[in-house]
């Protein structure tokens, strides 16, 4: 398996989290359940071989994606391709999605769709350029100038939305969201209004997501468990709270996750 990830450069920093390639990866399990973190991603398939969303219950083909498609933000685990012969996958920041699309993330919310739905003529030109036999460096580059180009300056992202999400993420035990939202001079209305156009969730539902990825992080760094206290940590008021979410996000309990648990996070093998 090949698997490089690009040095975000600083000028790209607040927008972009992650860019990967990855090539021959093929794990025994066929299926991953994605698990939400509050990202938006674009997809680039380099091969001809599409990938399928998978209902969660049955098992069976939901929906066939192929080329490049962009994914919205998740509110619940949805079940996905795991083998990549070859793809780059692009990660956003959450409350990137307005200065990128220029316009609401949240009508993308709980979607995937091909990427021209979304992006137009100039995603379709970007993925034929990945295409070609070049050296996954000049692939990272090619996404970087056609970045510069998408990527429209907003300040209120920069100011506002930005420091809401980094107060949530710093402090997800500890955080109110009304008082936030007062501290940014805005009403909880027209506070919610503004973090779903930028983030495509509301800032309660963007804080549970927050709050179950620093228990897989704390699951990820080998942490001594005890979801009792796990639970307490990450602000839940009692373990069936906590259980609720977990099941929600996972589709399983956090005593079956245990067994389960794979490679990356956020990525949960099907047996």
């Amino acid at each position: 398996m090949i698997f490089n990830q690009y040095q975000i450069p600083t000028r790209l920093e607040k927008y972009v989290s992650d860019l990967l390639y990855h090539k021959d990866y093929f794990p025994q399990h066929e299926k991953d359940k994605y698990l939400p973190d509050g990202a938006i991603n674009i997809v680039f398939e380099l091969t001809d071989n599409p990938k399928y969303i998978y209902d969660n219950e049955s098992g069976k083909i939901q929906q066939e994606c192929s080329d490049v498609w962009f994914s919205g933000v998740q509110k619940d685990y949805i079940t996905i391709s795991s083998h990549h012969e070859e793809m780059m996958v692009l990660v956003f920041r959450p409350g990137a999605g307005f200065p990128l699309l220029h316009t609401s993330v949240a009508i993308y919310t709980n979607r995937v769709v091909p990427a021209e739905e979304v992006l137009g003529d100039p995603i379709l030109k970007l993925f034929q350029e990945l295409k070609l036999p070049t050296a996954p460096e000049e692939k990272f580059l090619a996404i970087e100038r056609w970045l510069d180009v998408q990527l429209r300056k907003d300040d209120f992202y920069l100011e506002v939305i930005r420091y809401a999400i980094e107060a949530i993420e710093n402090s997800p035990t500890q955080i109110n969201l009304l008082k936030l939202s007062e501290k940014l001079g805005y009403s909880q209305k027209q506070f919610i209004q503004h973090f779903k156009k930028y983030v495509g969730i509301t800032p309660k539902q963007f804080h549970r997501i927050v709050r179950f990825n620093e228990i897989l992080s704390a699951v990820e760094n080998g942490e001594e468990l005890s979801w009792t206290v796990i639970a307490v940590d990450c602000g839940y008021f009692d373990q069936a709270h906590f259980i609720k979410d977990f099941q929600s996000f996972s589709g399983i309990n956090p005593t079956k996750y245990l067994t389960d648990i794979g490679d990356y996070p956020n990525f949960l093998p099907v047996k």
